[in-house]
């Protein structure tokens, strides 16, 4: 009996970023190969037929477009993202089309940003998801409906896959290619391709947003001014109330009305931007950071790492080369 081939429809907009196109729909083709036969059918959609002009300059030919009468349902299809993907206008028609698609698809998603197209469409309410690092907290607070854990590099809910940018793409489709086909195949495909199968992070072991996140009123940026330059003496969140001369439960009451985090959430956050910093740049020993950054024992900074990169200072450091104190 023949068996039909999965089609997999990845819609690109103008600047979109090649890989995020060309790299999950490589791990398709490498099922293909490795299979001796077509399992998956790929197809490149446009919002119209216009060549696509990505980021790199890199022209892409559509195969079907959005605004094609009637295009039929496919077995997944995927967004992948772009610079302005965000702020796209989409008209009644191609939201709708848009939906009917991702409805009627055996699974759907997105790459990077694309994941700011389907909210728009209200097709990742209720759902958890990702997306890039650095849109993941405008997706947060535009779109409340939607569960967004920003450290994953991809996430499987329901229906619904989505992976955080651009490499993770890669990631997402080998995930895939295992619910389609089996781990022994993903594993040889993510061989072939020099992959890992399983990445040992999350994405925000990769994210470099900065120390100096500074936010809220005027006071508030103040006291996060002199918290980041002086992280050896500000140990916690008593100490970053004592600055202000206020309670702790004052300042906390503060962060959460302009942050939306505790006091002691944001000193840890920026103490492990700064350790960060410290393992990538320099060769002074963990133990050594921990006293710079103001954790008490290597143990905390260990803990704090874990909880925010999920992955330990000696393990961050192997990734990063360094000069010589």
């Amino acid at each position: 009996m023949k068996r039909h081939a999965l089609r997999i429809v990845c819609l690109a907009l103008p600047g979109v970023q090649l890989l995020d196109v060309s790299g999950p729909l490589d791990v398709f083709a490498e099922a293909n190969q490795l299979m001796g036969r077509v399992i998956y059918q790929l197809q490149v959609m446009g919002v119209n037929h216009d060549i696509i002009t990505s980021s790199s300059g890199v022209k892409i030919v559509p195969d079907l477009a959005l605004q094609d009468p009637s295009p039929q349902p496919c077995d997944t299809f995927l967004v992948a993202g772009a610079p302005m993907a965000g702020d796209q206008c989409w008209s009644t028609a191609d939201a709708g089309t848009l939906r009917h698609l991702c409805r009627q698809s055996r699974r759907y998603g997105s790459i990077c940003t694309g994941a700011m197209v389907l909210a728009q469409c209200a097709l990742l309410d209720g759902y958890r998801v990702t997306t890039h690092w650095a849109v993941a907290d405008d997706l947060a607070n535009r779109y409340p409906k939607v569960q967004v854990t920003p450290d994953e590099l991809y996430v499987c809910d329901g229906p619904l896959r989505t992976a955080a940018g651009v490499t993770s793409g890669l990631d997402l489709a080998l995930k895939m290619v295992e619910e389609d086909l089996g781990r022994e195949v993903a594993m040889d495909i993510a061989a072939n391709l020099v992959m890992f199968f399983k990445r040992p992070v999350g994405q925000l072991h990769f994210s470099r947003k900065g120390k100096a996140s500074l936010a809220g009123r005027s006071t508030l940026q103040d006291l996060q001014r002199w918290a980041i330059s002086h992280l050896a003496e500000a140990k916690n969140a008593q100490a970053l109330a004592a600055h202000m001369a206020l309670s702790v439960r004052h300042l906390t009451r503060i962060f959460q009305q302009e942050l939306a985090i505790t006091p002691a959430q944001w000193l840890e956050r920026e103490k492990v931007a700064q350790a960060r910093h410290l393992l990538e740049s320099t060769a002074a020993a963990p133990k050594e950071i921990a006293v710079l950054c103001g954790f008490s024992s290597i143990d905390i900074l260990r803990r704090a790492f874990l909880r925010q990169l999920k992955t330990t200072p000696s393990e961050y450091r192997k990734y990063y080369p360094h000069r010589e104190t």
